[in-house]
């Protein structure tokens, strides 16, 4: 039996945190929350943007998407300080990540995945 843990190529949180990064650089700081999970969800299985879910799995109902993977990478990102959540429902985000750092994260990644990105925060 052969147990091996194998990283992904780009983790969940670096697949949100490159989203985010795009959306700095587009000016755009505040999203509605209860919108983010199934307009990542409409992207999932696009050829151009699909190499940002490899680490995300998402869960549909039938008439909600949910994701684990999406929830605990903002909490991350909170606790960071990359973003917060506005009361007194937590329906909107604000990203907090100047434009020197969305740039050097950026930066920190191949083409394809900062591509993907970028499509992807053209929907917010």
């Amino acid at each position: 039996m052969n147990k091996e843990t194998v990283r992904p190529q780009i983790t969940a949180y670096e697949s949100i945190l490159l989203i985010f990064s795009e959306l700095v650089k587009k000016g755009k700081t505040i999203l509605r929350q209860d919108t983010l999970v199934s307009t990542l969800y409409n992207y999932k299985n696009n050829d151009d943007t699909n190499v940002l879910f490899e680490d995300i799995a998402f869960r549909k109902n039938l008439d909600t998407i949910t994701s684990v993977d999406v929830e605990d990478s903002l909490s991350k990102l909170q606790t960071f300080g990359a973003i917060g959540r506005l009361n007194p429902a937590y329906e909107k985000i604000v990203i907090y990540i100047s434009r020197e750092e969305a740039d050097r994260f950026l930066n920190s990644f191949n083409q394809q995945y900062i591509d993907a990105a970028s499509t992807i925060s053209e929907a917010f």
